[in-house]
């Protein structure tokens, strides 16, 4: 069960700076080295992630999550999801051009990104998501992350189970690209992935093979016709 001191709820605006030096830390060996391949990132471009991840707050209804220890008062953990669905009131499925738009909203290239990489990256992402998604909504954890020294506390699942449980309300799928490492715990909570996809990055200095498993988790009536 997860620890009864740890608590979900929105990121505010104000804590953007907190999220991300918490999600820089966590992903310092990883992520960050596909999206800052050119070199650790400088002040100025954490000042504009901050800015990005405030404005997404704020602008565009993207749902940053944190999981506080209320105990200290400590943001311990923190997730993105975003709910990807047509723009049109009552309509089940998206059209194409929103298919594409959404593809489009990506992470822009900073000084330290190089352009050839990040589009890779989403471009072996989108393929997936346009060939096993197609038009239906869905709910998409674009980012987990906990502080090594808080691990095993249940902070991860609680902040899974916030999405997954929108998911069900909105009679929608759920969706995320999952490390190998990562996989089994989201499996837990009913995501399903088989083929792993890898993103080979040494034709670039220091570069290296990437590996992520694309996970679904059905809609709750896909999930009850099967039981």
């Amino acid at each position: 069960m997860p620890d009864p001191n740890l608590q979900v709820s929105p990121l505010l605006p104000s804590e953007s700076e907190q999220y991300m030096r918490i999600r820089h830390s966590v992903f310092k060996t990883t992520i960050n080295k596909i999206i800052y391949s050119r070199g650790e990132p400088s002040q100025a471009t954490l000042d504009r992630v901050i800015e990005d991840i405030r404005g997404s707050i704020v602008n565009k209804g993207i749902f940053y999550l944190k999981c506080v220890d209320i105990s200290t008062g400590e943001i311990i953990a923190g997730a993105r999801w975003r709910y990807v669905k047509p723009l049109t009131p009552g309509a089940t499925e998206r059209t194409w051009e929103e298919v594409e738009a959404a593809f489009n909203d990506r992470i822009q290239p900073y000084e330290e990104t190089e352009p050839e990489i990040l589009t890779a990256l989403f471009d072996l992402f989108n393929k997936y998501k346009r060939d096993n998604l197609g038009t239906k909504p869905y709910y998409c954890l674009d980012t987990l992350v906990t502080l090594p020294q808080h691990e095993r506390r249940g902070a991860g699942s609680m902040l899974v189970r916030w999405g997954c449980e929108r998911a069900d309300e909105a009679g929608v799928q759920a969706y995320l690209e999952a490390s190998l490492m990562g996989a089994p715990m989201y499996a837990r909570h009913g995501f399903v992935g088989k083929e792993e996809m890898e993103l080979d990055l040494r034709k670039w200095p220091g570069g290296e093979v990437h590996k992520f498993i694309p996970m679904r988790r059905p809609t709750k009536d896909e999930r009850e016709a099967r039981t």
